[in-house]
């Protein structure tokens, strides 16, 4: 099981060195779309996601809401990952 807090310190991490200049503050509740997130950086975003943890977000889950901070991309993943594992 992928722990949500381990999700948003990797998407951090990846916003801060591939998205967003240096002088961009990024934290977990950062409004991504008024600091600058665009199509370009979505793109970059899921192939991160695909490259790092193997899913493809779908398509009806990319929207505003959540879209919103890496807090609501993380929790989006871990869901959408959780629900891809078989059960113990």
């Amino acid at each position: 099981m992928n722990e949500l807090t381990d999700v948003q310190t990797r998407l951090l991490e990846f916003l801060r060195d591939g998205i967003f200049s240096a002088e961009t503050q990024v934290t977990v509740e950062t409004d991504l779309i008024a600091s600058g997130f665009d199509s370009l950086s979505l793109v970059s975003l899921l192939v991160f996601i695909e490259q790092t943890y193997g899913l493809w977000i779908p398509q009806n889950e990319i929207n505003e809401a959540n879209l919103k901070n890496i807090r609501t991309v993380a929790a989006v993943l871990v869901r959408l990952l959780n629900e891809c594992q078989p059960p113990s």
